[in-house]
């Protein structure tokens, strides 16, 4: 068939645009003329220019396409370039949505997030409800995908956490490289690998049977965040002191950091939104919906050895 894919120059939909291709499926990524193709390059894919918030440039893309794959969201805004939940994340999932409908499109998958709600005081979460909410209105066969934190060479979670324990913020003080958790440290995540999640979109755009469902998804082993952050110092061979500090200590030091940092390691919105578990309805999800066992986060996570040694002498 012929799969329309918003998102493939990112994280994970690089991994969907592969696996779709490998099954066989005609792939056309939706991309900005600004994107980075390197990673798309080796792959027999059609390239069409186009922006989910510009839906003028929307239509011609939908040309001949059986089933969407929307994967565009932000986790991050930017909004001195015009780079906000509201416009990328709620409204240009409404772009898409209508072009859709106009082309009569009879597939429409769509990546959302655990932890969704309509509740305007998680902007992140909220705008993706409202992404969800359109998806579910549009009245086109569809199916919604909220995986669990993901993981795998490239992610922002990992990368920027093995970043905080090789270069604690502390580090400035040669006798004090101490690494900050928040709260107790005890929310729960449940990691999934990015390649099983793009394995999990091989199914979604085929089977009948995922039609109408919002599919929760994460990997075999739950965390909390401190055995996270244990896990990664592990894997560097690097000891920091942890330090719990409470949330609302944390917040003004955050929004300092945003205000100053081009890539602050967290902002307010995420750190609002750390006190709740981030988890799937069980441990063999995977297994069950799609009859296949995920990798683990301890057999994989060794890839921020390279990444942050790679940031870091560059």
């Amino acid at each position: 068939m012929m799969v329309l894919l918003t998102g493939a120059t990112g994280f994970v939909g690089q991994r969907v645009a592969r696996w779709l291709v490998g099954m066989g499926h005609q792939v056309r990524c939706l991309v900005r003329r600004t994107a980075d193709l390197t990673n798309l390059q080796p792959l027999r894919v059609e390239i069409w220019h186009g922006d989910v918030t510009d839906p003028a440039s929307l239509p011609g893309a939908f040309a001949g396409v059986d089933t969407v794959v929307h994967l565009v969201a932000i986790i991050r805004e930017q909004p001195a370039r015009g780079i906000t939940f509201q416009r990328v994340n709620a409204e240009g999932t409404r772009h898409m949505v209508a072009a859709a409908r106009q082309a009569g499109v009879r597939r429409f998958v769509h990546m959302s997030a655990i932890g969704v709600r309509d509740d305007p005081r998680y902007p992140y979460w909220h705008t993706k409800w409202l992404g969800e909410q359109a998806v579910r209105e549009s009245g086109l066969p569809s199916v919604v995908l909220r995986p669990s934190l993901i993981f795998g060479e490239g992610d922002e979670f990992f990368t920027t956490l093995a970043d905080l324990v090789r270069k604690p913020p502390s580090g400035l003080f040669p006798l004090a490289p101490m690494v900050p958790v928040p709260g107790r440290g005890a929310t729960r995540f449940q990691p999934i690998f990015v390649e099983d999640v793009g394995r999990c979109f091989t199914h979604l755009v085929t089977e009948e049977r995922f039609l109408g469902q919002v599919v929760t998804i994460g990997g075999p082993d739950l965390y909390t965040y401190e055995q996270m952050l244990d896990l990664v110092m592990e894997t560097l061979s690097r000891r920091r002191l942890k330090v719990h500090l409470p949330l609302a200590l944390m917040r003004p030091n955050v929004w300092l950091l945003e205000r100053l940092l081009p890539h602050p390691p967290v902002t307010t919105v995420q750190l609002d939104m750390f006190p709740f578990d981030n988890v799937a309805e069980s441990l063999d999800v995977v297994e069950r919906t799609f009859g296949f066992r995920p990798k683990r986060l301890r057999d994989e996570i060794g890839y921020i050895r390279k990444s942050t040694a790679a940031r870091h002498r560059s």
